[in-house]
């Protein structure tokens, strides 16, 4: 009975007619929605973009490259003994050995550069198929004499597939420099004549055969493993062995047991995919930690204004509150109606930022293209990447997000109720 008295009451002051009370509540129903909103709308989008980010990279990187500690090219005996040891292990899904460099190419006048791997014809045809997602343009088919590059190379070279360009390896490049300095420093005007004529870079012609997108795939090119051997020079030489892993989110450990285990020859060392993105993941962890700290300060400021509603009701039923203590009801029922307001503004606030958060996650597009027109930007990401807002929602977070709203809420309303419970009914009733 006593509990149904203390409910109707904190009912009663909440519904006040003709009272501020009932504007108050109403804007404490909203700051706690908004907290709500916030927590879960913001989170999920920041964990999508963390997500997006990292599926990239794995979707476009080598998991793994094993290769000498020197980086130099090595002969085939080690990497094909480690090989039949790696290829034997079930996180491997594909193994095989690559070359990688650097290649300048050139088309009618215009220059660019990009990071090439060589592959051979089986770890061609399993990694092309994991970046075939990415492919804008032309084919991702390798043959000998083809290349496929990232699109910002197609772009400055103004190529199309089956166009011819010319390529030279950066070692060619680089010694072509140094032979232009001593022949500049030769004194004897014959000799620097003779020198600047063996200058030369020697381009092989290859075929475009696609490009990919840079944003996704990364701005590497691709080509078979013979026309990489003679492109870098390398006769029968490789870089090492390029690994993909069923399960890549779990690259270090797999590498410690690889070690463990003696799979990896003396002398080399390894490149993970996580080495290119591990500084920006850690960014995005932290920059998602500092928004939960800006989203907790506004649950916070949420939480005050359900204490000024508090606040407010204990003021204005002062004499009421006198009355029930002069008839001789407990400090603890008279906090528990003023908890019970609480609770119910707690949890009608809830409950809406929850039914808002759904419908902003749902039409977060929508809402991103509106933005965008009114703004008069118009729709500047279509058909780039990320042209949508990513989301990855955590129930267990929503779950926490609601309890922690609510519990905020009680904690707010306490003190306030714990003052007005003290109030002497003698005073109260006088004033």
């Amino acid at each position: 009975m006593l509990s149904n008295a203390t409910f109707f009451l904190a009912r009663r002051y909440l519904r006040a007619k003709r009272s501020f009370v009932s504007v108050i509540t109403i804007i404490s129903i909203l700051g706690v929605a908004v907290g709500v909103m916030a927590m879960i709308v913001i989170s999920s989008v920041m964990k999508g973009f963390e997500g997006e980010f990292r599926r990239t990279l794995i979707g476009s990187a080598p998991h793994i490259l094993l290769h000498p500690q020197d980086n130099k090219p090595t002969d085939l005996s080690p990497v094909t003994a480690a090989l039949e040891k790696l290829r034997a292990q079930p996180e491997v899904l594909a193994a095989s050995s690559y070359i990688s460099g650097v290649m300048y190419a050139e088309r009618d006048g215009m220059q660019s550069a990009m990071d090439v791997f060589g592959l051979p014809a089986d770890g061609a045809q399993f990694y092309m198929a994991k970046i075939a997602k990415h492919r804008l343009d032309g084919s991702l088919t390798l043959r000998d004499g083809g290349v496929v590059s990232a699109d910002y190379l197609a772009a400055q070279l103004n190529a199309h597939p089956e166009d011819k360009i010319s390529v030279y390896a950066a070692s060619n490049v680089t010694s072509a420099v140094q032979r232009f300095r001593t022949a500049s420093d030769e004194q004897d005007e014959t000799k620097r004549h003779a020198a600047f004529k063996e200058i030369k870079l020697h381009p092989q012609e290859l075929t475009l055969l696609g490009y990919t997108r840079a944003e996704t795939a990364g701005q590497y090119g691709y080509t078979t493993l013979p026309t990489a051997q003679q492109i870098f020079g390398l006769g029968d030489q490789v870089s090492g062995v390029l690994l993909e892993l069923s399960n890549p989110g779990e690259v270090k450990a797999a590498m410690q047991r690889f070690a463990a285990a003696g799979l990896i020859p003396v002398g080399w060392s390894a490149s993970l995919w996580t080495d290119a993105g591990d500084a920006r993941l850690a960014a995005m962890s932290n920059e998602r930690i500092m928004m939960w700290i800006v989203l907790m300060i506004i649950f916070v400021v949420a939480a005050f204004s359900v204490m000024n509603t508090t606040i407010t009701v204990t003021t204005q039923k002062r004499r009421e509150i006198g009355v029930l203590t002069a008839l001789g009801s407990r400090q603890g029922q008279i906090i528990g109606i003023f908890v019970t307001q609480a609770a119910v503004v707690g949890t009608l606030g809830t409950l809406s930022g929850l039914v808002i958060s759904g419908l902003v996650l749902r039409f977060r597009d929508d809402l991103r293209l509106a933005i965008a027109m009114l703004s008069g930007g118009g729709d500047s990401a279509d058909g780039m990447f990320l042209a949508t807002i990513p989301a990855q929602i955590e129930p267990w977070f929503i779950l926490a997000t609601c309890l922690g709203a609510i519990t905020l809420c009680l904690l707010a309303a306490l003190p306030p109720a714990w003052l007005a419970a003290r109030v002497d009914p003698a005073v109260a009733l006088r004033d």
